[in-house]
């Protein structure tokens, strides 16, 4: 009798099994069908997308770089993410750095971490492993990119022998490339170094982007870093890159101080993070703009001079600019240290350029270039007076 029971139990359960498994598969590929019209559904929306590059060394992400696309408009910015960055991470409940919680075969934390830290939706992240990143190269045919002086093998970069000048390396050159940008002398030189790095494969996926699609080589391009985007979905991906305006890319990064905090170099955000915020705000906005004068930022040079006679002012400054993407080719002080309010000079009547810089710091004060003694050494000139306290211009 309880065989009897037994196997009626086992025929009842085995329509119920067969109906989950069903569901199961059906949910897989609602996902796949959802992520595959991730792009199409962001292009009609006319809104930004959010993409994660992680480029690992090691098994370790030593570079984060989160390219802010607006695909109908064929615009972007990259935004260099340290891994060092200390913040509050949600997922432990403590203050460490966003490397802490990394796992190279799941990257989901991670990339959630920092979408809600900079509290902008990142819709996926493709990660790079030594040989992943070879391989993309190579089937590129390598990238363009310019190295200042020849480098050699030395005690801080074994096995690193890189050519000077514009040069096109390969794979494996690509990542020797990425050990000497890790061996910077600053860190802004640092951030320098890794972003030219995409920037220059991007170039080279929009330069090869006919033959590639005329070849089939996109779904070999596709298949090369892990994701949470499905096959399909990157293969759509990459044929969107390739149509990305690369002259027109913002580099910015995360300003802030190095502290040690248990046992190694942290990356402190300036203003809790509020700066990084704010910058990756303004620069979505500006990526959905007509105003081509938005996103050239990079072309507008800024003179910054300190009238406050407080020290280091001026320098604090230049990050502030910079990390908005602007640059700055000067800094000095002032005729007199005596400017009670922070005064901008419009030097090539570029007027629209002159209140995007002001908007950063919240600057209302504009003087008559002409009146301006001495030789100006960029578009806009900046004299810092006793109103700026380091992030706003207060009570203009």
């Amino acid at each position: 009798m309880s065989d009897q029971k037994s196997s009626l139990l086992k025929r009842s359960a085995l329509p119920l099994l067969i109906i989950l498994i069903v569901v199961i598969i059906g949910a897989f590929f609602v996902v796949r069908l959802m992520q595959r019209g991730t792009v199409q559904t962001i292009i009609k929306k006319d809104q930004p997308m959010g993409v994660l590059f992680i480029f690992e060394k090691e098994g370790k992400p030593v570079s984060n770089q989160l390219l802010i696309w607006y695909p109908s408009r064929r615009k972007a910015a990259i935004m260099d993410i340290p891994s060092s960055m200390g913040i509050i991470l949600k997922s432990a409940d403590k203050m460490s750095s966003i490397d802490s919680v990394y796992d190279s075969r799941h990257p989901d934390k991670f990339v959630k971490e920092i979408g809600d830290y900079l509290k902008f939706p990142i819709n996926g992240w493709l990660s790079y492993d030594e040989n992943s990143l070879s391989r993309t190269v190579d089937l590129l045919e390598g990238i363009h990119i310019f190295i200042p002086d020849p480098v050699m093998n030395s005690e801080t970069m074994k096995d690193v022998s890189l050519p000077g000048g514009a040069v096109v390396l390969d794979g494996d050159k690509v990542n020797q490339y990425l050990s000497y940008s890790l061996a910077a002398d600053t860190y802004s030189e640092e951030i320098s170094r890794k972003q030219k790095m995409l920037v220059s494969l991007l170039a080279q996926l929009a330069q090869e982007s006919d033959m590639i699609n005329k070849n089939g080589d996109i779904r070999l391009i596709a298949r090369e870093p892990r994701s949470n985007f499905s096959l399909p979905t990157r293969e759509e991906l990459f044929r969107h890159f390739a149509q990305i305006d690369v002259d027109m890319i913002i580099t910015q990064f995360i300003s802030g101080s190095f502290r040690t905090f248990e046992g190694q170099k942290v990356l402190f955000p300036y203003y809790d993070g509020e700066l990084a915020r704010d910058v990756v705000s303004q620069t979505a906005k500006a990526l959905g703009t007509e105003d081509a004068s938005a996103m050239q930022k990079t072309a507008v040079t800024i003179e910054l001079l300190n009238g406050s006679g407080e020290k280091g002012l001026a320098n604090t400054a230049a990050t502030l600019f910079e990390s908005y993407g602007y640059q700055v080719v000067s800094v000095g002080n002032a005729p007199s240290f005596d400017y009670a309010k922070t005064l901008m000079y419009d030097n090539e009547g570029d007027k629209a350029a002159l209140q995007q810089v002001a908007n950063v710091i919240n600057c209302k004060n504009f003087g008559d270039a002409p009146a301006l003694p001495g030789l100006r050494k960029a578009n806009i000139t900046v004299i810092l007076g006793k109103d700026f306290n380091g992030r706003y211009c207060v009570g203009q």
